[in-house]
């Protein structure tokens, strides 16, 4: 961060926007940090982005918020007043509870997640042809399928893309998955375990099935 920072500082017509949402969601030795808190001098020209929808488990609140300068916000206010109106009050007074509220939660909640990430990298990294990196943040890991494409699977459909590889997986297996194309990552595709173990390991089994199966 304090290498992007030196440079943003070179460059003083760029303006940043940092996404914090998963600022909760860190595991291992990994520290949070914001770039504004990292160079104070970036912090005219920075729009600092969060929500309660994933620390929080808050996911049908919709509830963002932000802070920047005050030109700024208030440019972003009087766009937004005309075009989405303003979020439900109970949505709103949902969220300053939380983020008043007790976060003692907070830690014990990212220890179950880093425990669910243990269990599905380990599952997945068994699986011959899959590689899957160790993520310290969120609730995705992203495993890489390259050895599976140009395969074939039992129903006859050609793997030529990680897009086919996760509709494949739906339609014969019913796993659920995005592919890393959409994140600009092929060959990869992204699982999230944000879910209960049984359901991560019977998840990871039928993908083990299904790439064993391929031709």
């Amino acid at each position: 961060m304090e290498e992007i920072a030196a440079v943003l500082l070179k460059h003083p017509h760029v303006w940043i926007m940092t996404d914090d949402i998963y600022e909760h969601l860190i595991y291992d030795d990994f520290e949070f940090c914001t770039i504004a808190e990292v160079e104070p001098r970036l912090k005219d020209r920075v729009l600092t982005v969060n929500g309660v929808s994933k620390a929080y488990a808050m996911t049908g609140w919709r509830v963002g918020y932000c802070g920047g300068p005050r030109d700024l916000i208030a440019a972003m206010n009087n766009m937004q007043g005309q075009s989405t109106s303003g979020i439900n009050t109970i949505a709103q007074a949902a969220a300053i509870a939380a983020l008043e509220g007790p976060q003692d939660f907070l830690k014990e909640r990212a220890a179950e997640y880093q425990s669910r990430r243990n269990l599905v990298v380990g599952l997945l990294n068994e699986i011959p042809g899959v590689t899957c990196h160790t993520p310290q943040g969120a609730f995705y890991v992203y495993p890489e399928i390259g050895a599976c494409l140009g395969k074939t699977t039992p129903k006859g459909r050609h793997l030529a893309t990680d897009a086919d590889f996760v509709m494949a997986l739906l339609e014969e297996k019913q796993v659920a998955s995005v592919q890393g194309g959409a994140y600009g990552m092929s060959p990869f595709f992204r699982i999230s375990y944000a879910t209960d173990r049984e359901t991560l390991k019977e998840g990871c089994r039928r993908i083990a099935d299904f790439i064993a199966s391929l031709t």
